[in-house]
């Protein structure tokens, strides 16, 4: 090793001198400015050491007034290695040639860390909002607020505490969509959605509003922990998420932003996944006098937003039945539909492209077809296509959650682009394909009677020409034996073709009272709700009965997906049982027993 070498000599060794005596030079490289690296520490005093660097003149000591100038500092050392011509005064000059420098420290092996610096404390973390809720410490931040846990002074209950930016509490318009937030989730009453309890203003102008303490996880962490989700853990939460936006809709009140982030489930009494709706920020409100929503403004999130979101227009209760068609979406399969590196990427999905089929994704047997066919159809592009309540997409969630068949299915198997089903969909639960119309047993018996009409007349045509054959071969022995003539070739008749089969449009028929009968031409159909199979282009007619009720005649022409009768209540001497029986009818079943609470009548699920 070479003493003198400035990379292997024991200068190379050396601390770097202390950061605020380096701040004092002109800036080094990047290895310099960080002062927990061994390697910056070395480099900077080799050019400190040799004088070739800034370092070197922002880290000279400065004399005593005796004139010495310390030996450690690098001026004193290059000094030391020049010769006599620094040293000090009473002290003998002494040649480099006939004594080597002393030896230096070197630099031990670990060095002592710095502590990152603190993170600020926030501002509002131990005061308190109006005498009565002490701030205690930060839970998040939203688009427009910091959420805090606070709790009450008086009662010792915890809360959630929203602020809106100091930043937007100048805007009136942040402000009195603040307000509304708040005034939305509280009109709702749902208790899926948030309770809010308090609202009030700070010193510094900011607004608060005070809500639930929520001690649970966003189903985006669930989604994270378990993907995809069981499917009837996905039916369970897509129910309580369609029973909250179905009351917000019935108050004219549209989220606009629904995604996993803002849907927290909690355990409440023996249910694990209950269901809460957060963050109406940006939520519309049909009051008639609200201004906030300008036309071509565009709100939510992107991987969660609606094709008329992202194309700016206007949005009603559809846009939230197509949202949550996206987190259905990704529950069943674990990702989300659309995705793209940039934010117009992804809205140009939404609005043109067709999703992956989830069972392409997932084992086929984890998805059932009757769950893709609703997700599909809550991702419908046209809001038309979609269901068009939240009620809708509940009721058809429920039918597959009892084993039936949602109506998504025939809906979606219609389409053009064609939605497929295993061939044993319909046959395991006991009902005939939807296409073709005509069950394929009763085909193949209308082919057999066709082929069997054929051979009788082929037979017929046999026996008549055998009859004429012999009747010209008597004739013919009084005849002269040259006028006998070859007989005329029997053209073989055609197979007649069986016509095709006709299509049936399925319609879906519900009554109010839900335990009526429907009767087609005196047959007893059953108890509604049930299908009517109505003949394309073709009228049929039925008949509503229930004891103590007024008959009801409807005429189904299939051009309507679903129907429902209303029955108007006999006055009491004219309800007594078989007075609207008619001749010739068949014995009517039993009544089920009420399930009502309190005599009150079933609510009907179609009921709008």
């Amino acid at each position: 090793m070479n003493p003198h070498d400035p990379k292997s000599g024991p200068g190379a060794a050396l601390p770097r001198p202390t950061p605020h005596a380096a701040a004092k030079g002109a800036p080094s490289d990047a290895t310099d400015s960080n002062p927990s690296s061994i390697a910056g520490r070395s480099a900077g005093f080799q050019r400190t050491q040799h004088g070739t660097g800034p370092l070197a003149t922002g880290l000279a000591a400065a004399p005593r007034p005796d004139g010495h100038v310390p030996a450690h500092s690098p001026v004193a050392t290059t000094d030391i290695s020049a010769g006599s011509q620094g040293a000090p005064p009473g002290v003998p000059a002494t040649s480099a040639a006939s004594e080597p420098p002393p030896p230096l420290p070197t630099v031990p092996d670990e060095l002592p860390s710095v502590p990152p610096p603190r993170a600020p404390v926030d501002p509002y973390v131990g005061t308190t909002f109006d005498g009565r809720y002490k701030i205690e410490s930060v839970l998040g931040e939203g688009g427009m607020g910091v959420v805090y846990l606070a709790r009450h002074k008086v009662i010792d209950k915890k809360v959630a505490i929203k602020v809106l930016r100091a930043d937007m509490a100048r805007e009136k318009e942040i402000t009195d969509r603040f307000l509304q937030e708040a005034k939305a989730a509280s009109s709702i009453g749902n208790p899926h959605i948030i309770d809010i309890s308090d609202f009030g203003h700070l010193p510094n102008g900011s607004t608060y509003f005070v809500m639930e303490w929520l001690d649970g996880k966003p189903l985006s962490k669930a989604l994270e922990e378990t993907k995809p989700l069981p499917v009837a853990r996905l039916a369970n939460v897509a129910q309580q998420i369609a029973e909250a936006l179905a009351s917000a809709h019935q108050r004219g009140i549209v989220h606009r932003d629904l995604k996993p982030d803002n849907i927290f489930l909690i355990k409440r009494g023996s249910e694990p996944d209950f269901v809460k709706i957060l963050d109406f920020g940006i939520a519309k409100v049909s009051t008639g006098t609200s201004k906030l929503t300008r036309a071509g403004s565009v709100f939510g999130t992107p991987h969660y937003m609606s094709p008329e979101q992202a194309a700016g227009v206007a949005v009603d209760s559809r846009t939230d039945v197509y949202a949550l068609g996206v987190i259905l979406y990704e529950m069943a399969s674990g990702r989300v539909p659309f995705d793209a590196d940039n934010f117009m990427g992804i809205l140009t999905q939404h609005m043109y492209k067709a999703p992956v089929p989830i069972r392409a994704l997932v084992p086929a047997e984890d998805v059932p077809p009757g769950l893709e066919a609703i997700i599909l159809k809550a991702l419908s592009k046209k809001p038309e296509q979609r269901y068009q309540t939240m009620d809708e997409l509940s009721l058809d969630i429920e039918k597959l959650v009892r084993g039936g068949i949602p109506d998504a299915v025939p809906d979606m198997i219609s389409r053009s682009g064609g939605f497929n089903v295993p061939a044993d969909f319909f046959t395991e639960r006991g009902m005939p394909a939807p296409v073709p119309a005509t069950p394929a047993g009763h085909s193949a018996r209308k082919r057999w009677g066709v082929y069997a009409g054929v051979a009788g007349i082929t037979a017929a045509i046999m026996i008549v020409v055998g009859i004429f054959a012999k009747s010209s071969s008597s004739t013919a022995q009084d005849a002269p034996k040259t006028a006998v003539t070859a007989p005329t070739p029997v053209t073989p008749v055609k197979p007649v073709e069986a016509p095709p089969p006709i299509e049936v449009k399925h319609v879906l028929f519900a009554s109010e009272p839900l335990d009526s009968h429907v009767f087609r031409n005196g047959e007893d159909l059953g108890a509604t709700p049930l299908t009517v199979d109505v003949p394309l282009g073709q009228k049929v007619v039925v008949e509503v009965r229930r004891d103590g009720f007024k008959p009801q005649t409807l005429t189904l022409d299939g051009s309507e997906p679903k129907m429902k009768a209303k029955l108007e209540k006999l006055p009491a001497a004219a309800a007594r049982p078989g007075a609207a029986k008619r001749p010739g009818e068949p014995p009517r079943p039993a009544a089920p027993a009420s399930t009502s609470i309190g005599g009150s009548e079933i609510v009907n699920p179609w009921a709008k």
